[in-house]
């Protein structure tokens, strides 16, 4: 299945680990930092394999009122829906994503 990501996705990623980084550049080198986020889009990616397999969101109004699908990855929560294009094939589009430690 398709997968689409949106830029909001890779920039809630990016900015978190830019952000942890800066924190903790003593103990957090950006070789790890790469790996974490290699791991995270495997993790994505693997949603075109398993996609109905996870719940819609209970915690994130916004995307309980969308009707969005979460996914949790490496402590990021991603929303996800499935759609058909104009042929009838489904896709997958990541909505948005944060990390378990800003998810209110």
């Amino acid at each position: 299945m398709r997968l689409f990501i949106d830029e909001k996705v890779h920039q809630a990623i990016d900015n978190f680990y830019d952000a942890s980084v800066f924190l903790h550049y003593h103990t957090l080198s950006l070789e790890t930092v790469i790996r974490k986020k290699q791991r995270l889009y495997d993790g994505i990616r693997s949603l075109s394999e398993c996609s109905g397999m996870f719940p819609k969101a209970r915690l994130k109004q916004n995307w309980i009122d969308a009707g969005w699908h979460e996914f949790i990855c490496e402590d990021f929560h991603f929303a996800y829906e499935i759609l058909d294009d104009e042929y009838g094939e489904p896709y997958i589009w990541v909505r948005d994503a944060v990390h378990s430690l800003l998810y209110k």
